[in-house]
This record gives structure tokens, C-alpha cells and sequence, in this order.
């Protein structure tokens, strides 16, 4: 009932009675028979699609769902073509994000920096990583100042222990959050009963 509610007081469904009644209308000045039926829904199907829908507005400033697939995806796309050492790091991320994170992102405050590196680590520097080192020849030594005369798998490597490690950082936020709600909780019922006590 409640999503029939939603949709009979959208734009979409107003935009479609409005052109419904039009055609109504024209059907009612030239009568065509069962034609003028057709006319009328022809007419509100045009406006209800017409009108776009509108993206669902989430808390966080992302899907959750986005960014589990996205982590998902990636790993699918580059099985078999990095080494073990790569794979091993991505899952590692994912699993953090998948199951430590995602399910409580509810202790993060709207806006927090922790949920912009989430996103970010996700659907951007994480593959933004994987596929710079994928156009590069697999034993490359770069030469370039500053590079240690790493090869690209080492530096790949280490930028993926980077993201773990923030993950990891967020994951323990996340923790010491809901450990603060829980401690929280235990107050509130220790001064509640206390008083219960005192007024018995």
C-alpha cells in the first residue's frame, strides 16, 4: 500500500493523468469508440515515461550496493591476468569493505571523510591502480626519479597495502563506534534500573 501511495502521488503518475485527461478529452469531442480507450492510455503512458524517475538519495553519498559491485567486478575482470600477490591484496580490501564496513556504515557520521574513502577506494584508486600496472610490460623497472628502481608489480603492491591499510583503519572506526553505542546502551539501562531500584 505504501509504494502504491508513493507512486499514485509522483510526478510520474500526475504527469500521466494529466495527458490521460487530454486524451480523454479529444476522445469525448471526436467519440471513436474503444479507440478513445486506447487513446487515453496511450496518452498517460507517454507522460508517466516521460517523466524520469528519480535517483534514490542515500545517506552515505553512494550506493552500498555500487560499491560492493564494483570491488566484485574488479575481481572478476582481472583473474588470470595479474599475479597471485595482486589477488590476494583485492580480496583482502573487499572483504574488509564487504564485511566489516558496509554492514555498519550507519556508525559513520553523513559526510564523514571515512565514507568519501570508501567510495573513492573502490570505484577509483583501487582500479585506477590495477590498470596502469596492466599496461605496462609485467617485469618493468621504471627508472624515473624517486622510483627506488621498483618494478611495476612492486609499486602496485605497495599502493594496494596502502588501501588495505585504510581500510583496515576504517574498519577499526567503524568498530570503536558501535563498541561506543554499546557502552552507551549498557549506561542508559544501569540508570534506568538504578532509578527503578530507588523509586522500589
Amino acid at each position: 500500500m505504501t509504494r502504491l501511495a508513493a507512486y499514485l502521488t509522483s510526478r510520474r503518475n500526475l504527469a500521466g493523468s494529466g495527458l490521460a485527461l487530454i486524451g480523454a478529452g479529444l476522445a469525448l469531442a471526436d467519440p471513436v469508440g474503444l479507440g478513445g480507450l486506447a487513446l487515453v492510455i496511450g496518452f498517460y503512458l507517454v507522460g508517466a515515461l516521460a517523466v524520469a524517475s528519480k535517483p534514490a538519495i542515500h545517506p552515505y553519498g553512494f550506493d552500498p550496493q555500487l560499491v560492493q559491485g564494483a570491488l566484485s567486478d574488479e575481481i572478476r575482470v582481472v583473474s588470470g591476468r595479474v599475479p597471485a600477490d595482486v589477488i590476494t591484496r583485492i580480496q583482502r580490501i573487499e572483504l574488509t569493505i564487504r564485511s566489516e564496513i558496509l554492514p555498519a556504515l550507519d556508525a559513520l557520521p553523513p559526510g564523514s571523510e571515512e565514507l568519501y574513502l570508501i567510495e573513492r577506494t573502490a570505484r577509483d584508486w583501487l582500479p585506477t591502480a590495477v590498470e596502469r600496472y596492466l599496461t605496462l610490460p609485467a617485469d618493468y623497472v621504471s627508472s624515473q626519479p624517486g622510483s627506488r628502481g621498483w618494478t611495476a608489480l612492486q609499486v602496485l603492491l605497495e599502493e594496494l597495502d596502502l588501501l588495505d591499510a585504510e581500510m583496515r583503519r576504517v574498519a577499526e572506526v567503524v568498530h570503536r563506534a558501535d563498541m561506543d553505542r554499546l557502552l552507551a546502551h549498557r549506561r542508559f539501562l544501569n540508570e534506568r534500573f538504578r532509578r527503578e531500584d530507588a523509586s522500589g
